[in-house]
């Protein structure tokens, strides 16, 4: 398994399906996608022992747009553009 991208506030990024993207921004309250078909989000958590940060699993190809909020709003917006293996 490779580890996954990294998801900083970049315009855009080129994955393969199969990966896993990581927000390593700070203050991240929530990530969404306008492709679900292409990414499979999950939402930074907190299970009293850890924390996770946001993210993203790629399940197919395809574009998507990859918008990461913070409590004030939208902190920006990546396109994915995503390739079979």
């Amino acid at each position: 398994m490779l580890p996954p991208i990294e998801i900083d506030g970049q315009k855009s990024q080129e994955v393969t399906v199969g990966d896993f993207l990581n927000v390593t921004s700070k203050d991240v309250t929530k990530v969404s996608t306008d492709n679900a078909e292409v990414l499979k989000v999950s939402q930074p958590r907190d299970d009293g022992s850890a924390q996770f940060n946001a993210g993203a699993e790629v399940v197919a190809a395809g574009t998507a747009t990859f918008v990461v909020s913070g409590k004030d709003g939208e902190l920006y917006s990546v396109k994915i553009t995503a390739v079979e293996k």
